[in-house]
């Protein structure tokens, strides 16, 4: 039975009622309903009506201190689909009744937030602006990702920008692809989740490698399995691109070369391979917190060799505490992939000599440097000897073997020298006459860098880093050239 009466209310008694009033879009007999609820439940048991009260009352109750503490400890975490769902309930159909929604919410208790939104189209928006006001910023950001989750899912808008000023939040979403939308909301609020999820999954480990890095103040170097047990194995250039491969989600030749730049200074101090990097226009500047000369090369050589899978080539130049990274010409990818393609010699060595011409042909119009033309001779002199050594079955090399190999590619470099043993360890090298350098002017300079590179790898890889060549005489007749070879 439906019994209809009139009511008279003050404005003093509607004031009361607006909340509801709001909540039920002005249906006053809907309003009446509830109060009628929250009235029998008040005659049912009045002390925990009067303990409600009495608690929500105070500013900060046990309530409100956990929901605070809960959502400063959430950052970083998105909240999942059905909390989401069951926060903004199924009665929104536009960007609008998004906010009122989100109004009647940040009304109740607790909250004490608002919602202001603004779209160029309210049904189907294609970028849309939410503003969030309220006295604690964890409450404020909570509702934020709530939001961007929802309009992303919904609407497949994505978060561009995100600011927080003195008690609002703001976010900026613009229309995209639904993984891009997704990933723009995870980037921005959900940066935590995968730390988290194997925070969990691995509770020991992590307790135990957090605990270690903690205790050694962070002074750690992360590297792959395969990166460490080519450093046991001995090998001079262990594989470096495992990481940032798996980092990056791409082969290291098809990430573009702007955002390889971006994750190599966020990957790499993190992994505690380098301090820091600084990216300029046309270089980089590692600062690389070694102390060790050779590894300070071998790092600097490592940086080389990733960037020029990359697909650009760089020359490094070191010091003390930096390793100057400075891109080269165009001309260097073209010389790079000459080399590259240099093929094992079924004809003598001697025909290693037209691939020099060629070389240092195109080298003739690059500027000066010295450092980028000795790079291109080692790439050179390393393909040549890995290539003889294939053919020769060379398993390890001694002073007799090297001494034969360098009388056999005095026809490449177009010398004549002489080379002997002057002691155990000792190899001297008279050269005579170098066609590519003497009487060739500048260009004699530049050929003679270039060989220089030639047989510093040559070395390098017969006998290892700690092998020295020293060069004396350089320009007169004869050159003479020593080679200390590293001791077992």
């Amino acid at each position: 039975m439906i019994l209809r009466k009139n009511i008279s209310l003050t404005e003093e008694y509607l004031k009361k009622l607006e909340p509801l009033i709001e909540k039920h879009n002005g249906n006053l007999s809907a309003v009446i309903r509830e109060v009628i609820d929250l009235a029998d439940a008040a005659f049912v048991d009045p002390d925990s009506v009067k303990r409600l009260i009495s608690g929500l009352k105070k500013e900060q109750n046990l309530t409100s201190s956990t929901l605070v503490w809960a959502l400063k400890n959430l950052a970083g975490r998105l909240p999942d689909e059905e909390t989401v769902n069951n926060i903004i309930g199924s009665s929104v159909s536009s960007i609008s009744s998004l906010e009122k929604r989100l109004n009647e919410m940040g009304g109740e208790i607790y909250w004490g937030l608002s919602v202001k939104s603004a779209s160029n189209n309210d049904m189907k928006p294609d970028n849309a602006v939410f503003t969030i006001t309220g006295k604690n910023m964890d409450l404020n950001r909570y509702l934020a990702s709530v939001i961007a989750l929802y309009v992303a899912k919904n609407y497949h808008l994505g978060v561009t920008k995100i600011r927080s000023v003195n008690n609002s939040f703001e976010i900026e979403l613009v229309k995209g692809e639904d993984d891009r939308a997704l990933g723009s909301v995870t980037e921005n609020f959900g940066y935590l989740e995968g730390a988290f999820s194997e925070l969990y999954k691995k509770p020991d480990f992590w307790s135990i490698i957090i605990g270690l890095y903690i205790k050694m103040n962070y002074d750690m170097v992360a590297i792959s399995r395969q990166s460490f047990e080519g450093l046991l194995g001995g090998k001079i250039s262990p594989k470096a691109t495992i990481c940032i491969e798996r980092f990056c989600d791409y082969p290291i030749n098809q990430i573009p070369s702007d955002d390889f730049l971006k994750k190599i200074a966020s990957l790499y101090p993190r992994m505690g391979i380098i301090k820091n990097v600084d990216i300029n226009k046309e270089s980089l500047i590692i600062h690389h917190g070694l102390t060790e000369p050779l590894a300070i090369r071998k790092l600097a050589d490592m940086f080389v060799e990733l960037l020029s899978l990359n697909g650009r080539t760089y020359s490094a130049t070191i010091s003390e505490n930096l390793i100057i990274m400075k891109m080269q010409p165009e001309v260097g990818k073209i010389l790079t992939r000459m080399i590259e393609d240099l093929k094992p010699k079924e004809t003598p060595l001697a025909n290693y000599h037209n691939d020099l011409l060629k070389l240092l042909d195109m080298l003739k119009n690059v500027p000066s440097d010295e450092e980028f033309i000795k790079s291109f001779g080692s790439k050179f002199g390393k393909k040549m000897i890995q290539n003889y050594e294939t053919d020769k079955k060379i398993d390890k090399w001694d002073a007799g073997t090297f001494i034969k190999y360098l009388q056999e590619t005095n026809a490449v470099l177009g010398q004549d020298a002489n080379w002997a043993n002057i002691s155990e360890n000792v190899i001297h090298g008279e050269i005579r006459a170098c066609r590519l350098v003497n009487n060739n002017g500048n260009a004699g300079i530049t050929n003679c860098m270039f060989i220089k590179g030639i047989f510093n790898s040559w070395v390098s890889h017969a006998f290892g880093d700690l092998s020295k060549t020293v060069y004396e005489s350089q320009g007169k007749n004869p050159c003479e050239i020593y080679i200390a070879l590293k001791g077992d």
